[in-house]
């Protein structure tokens, strides 16, 4: 907190807030001990990024918003960088995300981001070396500001929606940056902004399959809810089968389901025995055809049933999303080209495939392996 301290008086009338997630160490206490002039938020649970952010929106009049993760370092500059940039911005500028690396400055965390057709977002380069990919130069325009480091005009925010509360954390960046998008805004980047970044340092106490419910739940809402119709009824048919893929490639390589995969009548005999004693034997040794018992598969399965559960709540979100939209996807797209990016185990199996090319969206896209995005 004191690296921002430093930089307040360089930047006019700024103040700092700091929302406390439901902690149970005292955190609260020390931050209201040692820093009597932060404004905090001690929140009673846990109501991760997207909670916390709405907590301190809720309490804040300035003009200009700036979210800063708690395991993040600023550098010199970086605070009066990220307001400068803001300030000389055109008016249809919503947001501005700065650099992020990791804490030995070596390794890029954020300079940009690309989204896939199903809704999953990549950091550009995550975690190679800074320079070994092509960084946007200043003003230059990205999709979306990772959360972990950006500035945003407060009306206007808020206006859109702020980030999307049911998210609770991961991807709500992609999400509002595409309505940004869509919606009229634009958003931009400044790299003179920097923070050192201790990535996962918070989030790796959620727990990975906690996470992963996460992703995929937030990744479906963002699609459902910001495709224009148009591109929706075009990418529904991969996406949905690209999710279904992979529950599937899951179920049957990772659990005791030898019973889904059986072809009919295979192993059976065509002539089923209605006989008194094998009603009998049936009844008391019931046959188990599958059992689900590897946490990554039912991760999937509980992504899907969130979706399932709350239809209606998402289709009244892309409602009055798409109730906003001043700008196409094909638009949009035309700019940062959707990425066709083989993630899970059996993709390149499935993007290969007759079927999904069958399916795949007609839009200006990327296809690209991971190892060249991010390093695995």
């Amino acid at each position: 907190m004191s690296a921002v301290d430093g930089q307040l008086g360089e930047t006019g009338n700024a103040s700092i807030t700091v929302v406390d997630n439901g902690s149970t160490d005292g955190s609260a206490g020390a931050v209201a001990a040692r820093f009597p002039e932060v404004k905090l938020f001690a929140l009673p649970a846990n109501r991760g990024f997207t909670g916390g952010i709405a907590a301190a929106m809720a309490g804040s009049g300035a003009d200009y918003v700036v979210f800063l993760n708690n395991d993040a370092v600023p550098q010199e500059g970086w605070l009066p960088a990220l307001v400068g940039a803001m300030e000389s911005a055109p008016a249809d500028v919503i947001s501005i995300g700065g650099r992020i690396t990791d804490l030995s400055g070596k390794l890029i965390d954020f300079i940009g981001g690309v989204m896939t057709f199903d809704g999953h977002g990549f950091q550009t380069g995550f975690r190679h070396p800074l320079g070994s990919h092509e960084e946007p130069k200043a003003g230059g325009e990205i999709l979306f500001a990772c959360g972990g480091n950006m500035i945003s005009r407060r009306a206007a925010l808020e206006e859109l929606g702020a980030f999307d509360d049911d998210y609770f954390a991961y991807l709500e960046d992609v999400d509002l940056g595409w309505r940004a998008w869509l919606s009229g805004h634009r958003v931009l980047y400044e790299p003179a902004a920097l923070v050192r970044h201790a990535s996962s340092a918070t989030s790796d106490r959620l727990g990975n399959f906690e996470r992963g419910v996460l992703f995929e739940r937030n990744a479906l809402q963002t699609v459902i809810k910001n495709y224009d119709e148009e591109m929706l009824r075009e990418a529904a048919g991969a996406i949905f089968l690209t999710y279904l893929h992979r529950l599937h490639h899951y179920t049957t390589t990772r659990n005791g389901a030898e019973g889904l995969t059986r072809a009919p009548f295979e192993g059976e005999s065509a002539t089923v025995s209605s006989g008194m004693l094998s009603r009998l034997w049936r009844r008391l040794v019931p046959r188990t055809i599958a059992k689900i018992e590897d946490p990554l598969t039912a991760m999937q399965f509980r992504a899907f049933e969130w979706i399932v559960r709350n239809e209606s709540r998402i289709a009244a979100k892309r409602e009055l999303v798409q109730s906003r939209r001043k700008r196409s996807d094909e638009d949009i797209f035309s700019r940062f080209p959707l990425h066709f990016v083989p993630t899970y185990p059996g993709d390149d199996a499935l993007m290969a495939g007759a079927l999904f090319r069958l399916l795949r969206p007609r839009t200006p896209s990327a296809d690209r392996k991971l190892g060249d995005i991010i390093a695995t």
